[in-house]
């Protein structure tokens, strides 16, 4: 009787557990990117260069050995790299950029990478949450163009369309590499951080957001259990809000 009390109990724990490690994944997320979002600002200032830092959700039921990496839910992959020689790789004065549209990409041979790839396990790239509370006495800005909204899928622009894609490891050709970052924020030499985008040359916007959502595998929580990273990109500040 006791072995099969403890068996019942340990089949109703588990649920339990596993939500709350999902929920746990989130909240380490949420700090996590935050500081890698710092890292690349800061790296972009001291070393008077361009910083790229591309985000995307793969499927979660792939090992994360295989290659390549399709896009699907559950498994979300952060790379950043930098210019090799400090120079942006396009002309950002060119109001109808193609896509790509680096100069020469040749492999990403002018990029290098500064630090190992990121995943993290459990988590979708959301659209805009207006659910998620505001930080302390601090309010939550509006961002007021869907296209800075990373998960926002149905966004014009969408943020998957942005013109500086690349793929990983460095030394792949774009779309050939295990991942393919097709959203790519970039922080320039004053630590202003831009999406660049086919026609808006050096536009700043106010504000850019990462929304992240939990899941459970491949399937999206209908938990509330969500936060979002954001960036002023003036100052390319970042704050992180949570429930």
């Amino acid at each position: 009787m006791v072995t099969g009390v403890m068996i019942l109990l340990m089949a109703l724990l588990a649920p339990a557990f596993s939500s709350l490690k999902s929920a746990g994944d989130v909240t380490g997320a949420i700090y996590n990117i935050g500081g890698l979002l710092e890292q690349a600002r800061s790296y972009a200032m001291a070393n008077h260069t361009y910083v790229w830092v591309g985000f995307e959700e793969v499927d979660a039921s792939n090992d994360p050995s295989v290659n390549p990496q399709t896009v699907g839910i559950g498994r979300l992959a952060v790379a950043l790299v930098a210019s090799r020689d400090g120079t942006r790789g396009y002309d950002v004065t060119n109001n109808s950029l193609p896509n790509p549209a680096w100069t020469s990409y040749n492999n990403g041979a002018n990029l290098v990478a500064i630090n190992r790839l990121l995943r993290f396990e459990n988590l979708h790239m959301a659209p805009f949450f207006s659910t998620i509370p505001n930080s302390g006495n601090t309010a939550r800005p509006t961002v007021s163009s869907g296209g800075y909204q990373l998960g926002n899928t149905t966004a014009t622009p969408n943020p998957g369309n942005c013109v500086t894609p690349f793929d990983w490891p460095l030394g792949s050709a774009i779309g050939a590499g295990q991942y393919s970052f097709t959203r790519v924020i970039n922080f320039d030499p004053e630590g202003v951080a831009r999406i660049q985008y086919t026609s808006n040359t050096d536009q700043i916007v106010a504000y850019m957001e990462l929304g992240l959502q939990q899941t459970h595998g491949t399937t999206v929580s209908s938990s509330l259990n969500a936060a979002a990273v954001q960036i002023d990109c003036m100052t390319g500040s970042v704050r992180k809000y949570r429930p």
